[in-house]
């Protein structure tokens, strides 16, 4: 495929630290890697009406929208950040969006407004498990936006499945990666004290399900009285967390290390025997990607997302509680055999999900259908056409999702032209 212009958006982004913000960020710079142009746009995390800011990425470029946010989720509700980021789209004659998140309100109304509004095609891929519970209104309406991107996409089999049966459209998959060989690179040689240790890298909220890992590493103890667990990140549950862990006498065994920069999570990573996850709800799973990557055998409640990443007794284990969490961690560790082959068969599972393998089987493959669907429904571009037939220009089929869009941005109006040249 030839050199595309294409523009991630999203509401959440670095220095912001969760699965979404990773996988734009992997994703961003393997397609920078391939010749692509890639320019990550998101809002600043200032809080403040301050100017827009273009900053360096890796292989990439990130464009910062000014925007009052939602500090609980990190989610801008101003109109104007949208209406920012669509111009900024516009005006830089972008080929494709590609916007990440369904519940993040920039991706999604840019999205909308960039296949609807603009005739940039633009694919949004929905990162999370839906709730069923979702009140009748708001699925009436979301199920309205979800019919304007060009494309639908989801990380997982579950996700694109949630997306499919709200909007009632197809919806391809196109899961999460990280570079493989680079992640290997961080990685350190340094075993972690425990026999066994247990690694656990999570957000420390509601839906992850943390207070579990007490009950887990209480369970474990019984049997190997000399394990670690390893608990690294933060949120909202992380004083519940830590007063559970005293109430059971577990503090020796169960170490909060809090938020950590991404190069000394792989560091502890590859120093570990086991990763575990107890959260029922996972959409995709990148931590428990990352942990593969390493040969770091991971155990994990049966949650729908990762089952595309976990082959059960092959490259890791599913289980359905604690208990059962506690009893495959003391079994496999006691069977090493068991337990070296689950760790090898873990990375070579991960390389199918290594971000230059998962760009041309998943990713460029959608791009090509978005961009080909966008040229199929050019009629939809009224104004264009009008234009075009005033002026006595005869319009052409496909035209406005390829070069001429560009010519007509650069001299419909003095000094609309792009604010970032290509290849500038």
């Amino acid at each position: 495929m030839e050199s595309l212009r294409i523009a991630m958006v999203s509401d959440w982004f670095l220095p912001r630290v969760g699965g979404v913000e990773v996988s734009i960020h992997e994703l961003a710079r393997a397609l920078g890697m391939k010749g692509h142009e890639v320019f990550v746009v998101t809002h600043s995390y200032t809080n403040t009406k301050g100017s827009r800011v273009l900053e360096d990425g890796d292989h990439y470029i990130v464009y910062r929208v000014p925007s009052p946010i939602n500090v609980k989720d990190d989610v801008t509700l101003d109109p104007l950040a949208v209406a920012r980021s669509v111009l900024f789209i516009k005006r830089n004659a972008f080929d494709l969006v590609h916007s990440h998140g369904i519940s993040s309100t920039l991706s999604l109304m840019t999205s909308i407004v960039a296949s609807g509004g603009i005739g940039v095609p633009s694919v949004l891929t929905n990162h999370s498990l839906i709730s069923n519970d979702l009140p009748p209104g708001v699925r009436r309406l979301l199920k309205y936006g979800l019919k304007w991107p060009t494309v639908l996409t989801g990380v997982s089999r579950a996700a694109s499945h949630d997306v499919e049966a709200i909007s009632g459209r197809n919806s391809r998959l196109t899961p999460n990666c990280i570079d493989v060989n680079k992640w290997r690179e961080a990685a350190s040689s340094q075993r972690l004290e425990g026999d066994p240790a247990v690694i656990i890298t999570s957000r420390l909220s509601r839906r992850k399900n943390p207070l579990e890992i007490a009950r887990v590493a209480e369970l474990v103890l019984r049997r190997l009285p000399r394990a670690v667990f390893y608990v690294i990140g933060d949120g909202v549950l992380s004083a519940d967390l830590r007063k559970l862990i005293a109430s059971r006498g577990l503090e020796g065994h169960v170490r909060l290390l809090g938020t950590r920069p991404r190069h000394e999570v792989a560091k502890m990573l590859s120093g570990a025997d086991f990763f575990a996850l107890t959260s029922y709800r996972e959409s995709f799973g990148l931590a428990v990607l990352e942990a593969m990557a390493l040969g770091v055998v991971p155990v994990v409640y049966r949650s729908p997302g990762v089952l595309d990443l976990v082959g059960d007794g092959q490259s890791g284990f599913v289980v359905d509680d604690a208990t059962s969490m506690a009893e495959v961690i003391a079994n496999v560790y006691e069977d090493q055999a068991l337990f070296r082959s689950a760790s090898r068969a873990s990375v070579e599972r991960a390389r199918l999900f290594d971000c230059q393998a998962v760009i041309d089987k998943y990713v460029l493959p959608v791009y090509r259908e978005a961009l080909n669907s966008c040229s199929q429904n050019d009629r939809r571009f009224l104004v264009y056409r009008l234009y075009r037939r005033l002026v006595g220009d005869p319009v052409r089929p496909g035209e406005w999702c390829n070069e001429r869009k560009w010519r007509y941005h650069e001299r419909a109006k003095e000094g609309l032209v792009p604010v970032v040249r290509r290849r500038a």
